[in-house]
């Protein structure tokens, strides 16, 4: 593919619209916690405005966008947390299956799986034009399975190429590792979309990427110096589109309820000194765990580490004592 196509890109200043926000509300009331756990969904929507804001409008991908058969390159664009690995390693899956109805053709391009993480492209394409400023929001769900996907962090990007063209990118880290297994049956649906009536569907199935996934227990604890709180690293797994943590997270059971603990945010250092954070560290929860289960992801590494850190450098006030939250070397050789 000719990379000139995407030089010339201009940034569209309003990206945030009301699906979005319809979208935010419906995982929001999809979680039965509160507080802390809602601040690590808002650190995933967080992520979706940063996608939202990475603008890749340009002529030149409008005029090639109906003449490429793959988007992967574009990844990269979105700030996908593997898009440097989908592009080089071409990990997505051609799709190229669409619904039209009403002069609106939503068409899925592409997607990759790979047990862990599920990213689907989706172009949408109206006869009479299609904008992100829409008067009413319309209701788009992605199923595995005939089932709706709840995950432990999920966001969407949504940019506007040229007039009749938008196109969607939708990023998951499930909660629970390979919980589908090796082959799944996805299902994009869309209600009212854009400005155009209707319902739209596109269904598929779609293959594990198939490549080494090397998986590691290393049972790795930290905890207060009470022993109240404890995180401990039940898992890390590196895999073709990410290297996922997953964490059990110890704190007294009246804090269920209100999920207040506020050591959920982590910065990870490998041995080598790398540091991940910001875009390079999504955080969420299991879906069903109060905050218990908590999964880290960060981009997937060609080499496995010798250990990584999570970091925490938060101060409880518990009374008038002030501690801070423990910090968990995981060793992986």
């Amino acid at each position: 593919m000719n990379k000139n196509l995407f030089e010339d890109i201009s940034v569209p200043v309003e990206k945030l619209v009301a699906r979005e926000k319809e979208a935010m509300m419906q995982a929001k009331r999809k979680r039965n916690v509160k507080k802390t756990t809602m601040r690590s969904l808002m650190v995933a929507c967080g992520v979706c405005l940063s996608l939202l804001g990475s603008g890749f409008v340009s002529t030149g991908m409008a005029e090639a966008l109906s003449s490429i058969p793959l988007l992967s390159p574009i990844y990269k664009d979105f700030r996908d947390i593997a898009s440097d690995k989908i592009a080089q390693d071409q990990l997505a899956t051609p799709i190229d299956k669409q619904d039209s109805h009403n002069g609106l053709t939503m068409t899925v391009k592409e997607a990759a799986y790979d047990g862990n993480r599920l990213i689907v492209t989706v172009v949408y394409t109206g006869a009479k034009g299609v904008t992100l400023k829409e008067e009413k929001a319309g209701r788009q769900e992605i199923t595995i399975n005939g089932q709706p996907i709840k995950p432990a962090i999920g966001s969407t990007g949504q940019d506007d190429i040229k007039p009749n063209t938008i196109i969607e990118h939708h990023q998951y880290t499930l909660s629970n590792l390979d919980e589908y297994g090796d082959e799944i049956d996805m299902e994009v649906q869309g209600n009212n979309l854009f400005g155009y009536e209707g319902q739209w569907n596109v269904t598929f199935p779609l293959e594990k990427i198939k490549r080494d996934i090397t998986s590691i227990t290393p049972d790795a604890t930290a905890k207060t110096d009470d022993g109240i709180y404890a995180i401990t690293a039940d898992n890390v797994t590196f895999s073709p589109l990410s290297t996922r943590i997953d964490l059990s997270v110890e704190y007294p059971a009246e804090l269920d309820e209100n999920d207040r603990w506020p050591w959920f945010e982590y910065t990870v250092v490998d041995d080598q000194g790398r540091v991940y954070d910001g875009m390079k560290l999504q955080t969420g929860m299991a879906e069903g765990t109060k905050g218990h289960h908590m999964v880290l992801t960060l981009p997937p590494m060609d080499e496995v580490p010798k250990s990584l850190t999570l970091e925490n450098n938060k101060t409880m006030n518990d009374g008038v004592k002030k501690e801070k939250g423990p910090e968990l070397v995981i060793p992986l050789d």
